[in-house]
């Protein structure tokens, strides 16, 4: 049992109620888009009810709010019928910026109580079943970006590039100290933060864990990070790419498998110091399907911007040693570091859907004992014979499409989904008059 968390069964939730006095219980769902949504609901309702209705529309909407077309069998005809929450008891923390709030994240089921299979947790839950019952306990830590601004002129307050300083972006430690602290007080270890390359930007890596615990946590941090951001008068973003001057933000999956028989990691060859032929198959299957997964990473029009020359994102199907230009990188340090690391993905990339893609496809290439494309040496940004990554939402969505693993992976209602919302976000972009077209044309033609 975590701190401020508890274990299974009724006793022990009643006994977190009446120990932080909880007077509201936030139930969480996590939506198609990664974002968190649900209800609040009294303590005393939340202790006598097994489960809460809440409309299926929670999973068609797009980024805009609209309702998409028909997924999942919910529909305008249908009338988009209730499904039911169910608590997740381990998850129950405090929301430690609310007083006598607590938050529990919930797994979704339909009337008849069968798991609703639009439900992010429920893919990333069966993923990480799938790795177990193959040997395996999955380690996977996350790592994200994102920008404070000023929530009045939507910039950031100084405008030097504060890389690695620990002077330049001292005006945010107060928000990132009270992030910091309300991670701590749920559990969720940070191992480090820092500015990034952008004015504004920060980056805080978490500690690995379980990868339904690492994903669930990323959520409620990005939560904290908005909450705590917003009570300091700052404006917090997870958006892929604010401006084309600046950085992106991108989330980076650290993740390695333990041996359930040994405990050791098996990734590591302790005889040769580097990575295992397990390791390298499993890095294997995670280049073979990092292009026709790359709308779960990247599933904003916006994100695309993100991926250009000389920018630390990947632009190639690609992977090296210790090499941050690549799609994924191998990190050998010995049986406790050793992990990859897929560097594709958007801070605003659905972390449920993200890592169960992940885990999948590395499992695959242990399955198939794939190996490995030659790993990259050189500058990967200037060209070579690597298959491109998809530079857009349109090309992205085909190869999703298309794809038989991911409709292995993540369901065929969950795959179309995700293809739906991909057309609907790049049609309102197509759609959109910007502010350049019209300082480009309205006074030249």
């Amino acid at each position: 049992m975590r701190d401020a968390t508890v274990g299974d069964g009724t006793r022990a939730v009643d006994r977190f109620i009446d120990d932080h006095s909880i007077e509201t219980v936030e139930l969480a769902v996590v939506d198609v888009m990664g974002a968190i949504r649900g209800k609040r609901i009294p303590a005393q309702v939340f202790r006598r009810t097994a489960e809460f209705a809440l409309s299926s529309g929670v999973f068609c909407l797009d980024y805009g709010l609209d309702v998409l077309p028909p997924a999942g069998g919910y529909s305008w005809e249908s009338g988009y019928p209730d499904v039911f929450l169910v608590p997740d008891p381990t998850t129950l923390r405090l929301v430690p910026w609310r007083p006598g709030t607590a938050l529990v994240f919930c797994d979704v089921v339909d009337r008849e109580g069968l798991p609703v299979p639009l439900d992010p947790r429920l893919v990333l839950r069966r993923a990480q079943d799938r790795v177990r019952q193959a040997g395996f306990e999955p380690d996977v830590g996350l790592e994200t970006e994102f920008y404070l601004l000023d929530r009045e002129t939507l910039r950031p307050r100084h405008g030097r590039n504060p890389i690695y300083s620990l002077h330049d972006d001292s005006y945010l430690w107060p928000v990132i100290r009270d992030v910091q602290s309300a991670l701590h007080a749920v559990g969720v270890v940070v191992e480090a933060s820092g500015a990034e390359y952008g004015a504004g930007q920060v980056e805080i890596n978490l500690r690995y864990s379980a990868p339904l615990a690492a994903a669930d946590d990323l959520v409620f941090f990005r939560y904290a990070v908005k909450q705590v951001a917003a009570s300091h008068g700052y404006l917090a973003t997870f958006m892929a790419k604010p401006w084309a001057e600046s950085s992106g933000s991108g989330l980076h999956v650290h993740q390695s498998l333990r041996d359930r028989r040994t405990g050791r990691n098996a990734f590591w060859d302790e005889e040769t110091g580097g990575l295992s032929e397990q390791g390298r198959s499993y890095l294997g299957g995670l280049v073979h399907h990092v292009a026709e997964t790359c709308h779960v990473a990247v599933p904003t029009p916006n994100g695309y911007k993100r991926s250009v020359g000389y920018s630390f994102a990947p632009t190639h199907v690609t992977w090296g040693f210790d090499h941050r230009s690549v799609a994924v990188r191998a990190l050998v340090h010995g049986d406790a570091g050793t992990r990859l690391e897929h560097r594709v993905a958007t801070a605003d990339a659905n972390p449920h859907l993200l890592v169960a893609t992940q885990l999948l496809a590395g499992l695959a290439g242990l399955e198939d004992h794939r190996e490995p494309p030659p790993e990259s040496t050189a500058d990967v940004y200037a060209g070579g014979d690597a298959e491109p990554l998809p530079r857009t939402v349109a090309e992205a969505v085909t190869l999703l499409d298309r794809s038989k693993f991911a409709r292995s992976a993540l369901g065929d209602e969950l795959t179309r989904l995700l293809c739906l919302l991909g057309q609907a976000e790049q049609a309102a972009a197509d759609a959109e008059v910007t502010g350049w077209e019209r300082r480009r044309y309205l006074e030249s033609v």
